[in-house]
């Protein structure tokens, strides 16, 4: 089992970047080998069509090592802060370059992040219209990481209840994801989709 974690702001040390690190100690800890992608460092180009047409264009060239990891994955943790009620535009980037090679027929978590109480329109925004190409399949579970500053700083000890409460409530979905990862390999194994002659999803 491989776990790619997306951390999909384009800010530099953001508190996005820290819940995937979290994240990615905590699934590591348990064994679970992970793929951690921060869109603040391994930012890509604006998708345009030419990723169709040039082969060996630059947008193809860019795009290529990421999806290698994470075709290699088997499920995926997506963490998006909340900006303004939205999901960043690096992060729709990067669903715009994902097809069903990379995600399709896995299981995906969503964790939202607000320095608030906000957090719940970037999980919406992602279940209407992230997955309709590449596939991808969201689990029931969701996590809104409210108040990040001060929740998962030091990943031994908790700063407080909330803290402690968002922790458990993470290795909870975390350990859903893993079971939806083991389920969903049967539905790739049975090679029922067609995904040549149903290329795009309705």
């Amino acid at each position: 089992m491989k776990i790619g974690i997306i951390c999909g702001s384009q800010r530099a040390k953001s508190q996005t970047s820290k819940v995937g690190k979290y994240i990615e100690t905590s699934l590591n800890l348990e064994g679970v080998s992970t793929y951690l992608v921060d869109l603040s460092i391994e930012s890509l180009p604006n998708f345009d069509d030419s990723f169709w047409y040039e082969k060996n264009g630059p947008l193809q060239t860019q795009w290529a090592p990421i999806a290698k990891e994470l075709q290699a994955c088997t499920g995926f943790v997506v963490i998006t802060p909340d900006w303004h009620g939205m999901v960043p535009s690096s992060l729709k980037n990067l669903f715009l370059y994902s097809s069903v090679a990379e995600m399709g027929n896995k299981p995906g978590l969503i964790v939202a992040v607000s320095s608030t109480v906000g957090g719940y329109l970037p999980v919406t925004e992602l279940r209407i219209s992230s997955f309709k190409n590449n596939r991808i399949c969201w689990i029931p579970d969701h996590i809104i990481v409210r108040n990040v500053k001060t929740c998962l700083n030091d990943f031994n000890e908790p700063e407080g209840k909330d803290d402690l409460y968002i922790r458990n409530r993470l290795q909870h979905s975390l350990a859903i994801l893993k079971e939806y990862s083991k389920a969903l390999e049967a539905v790739r194994a049975s090679k029922v989709t067609d995904y040549e002659t149903y290329q795009y999803g309705m």
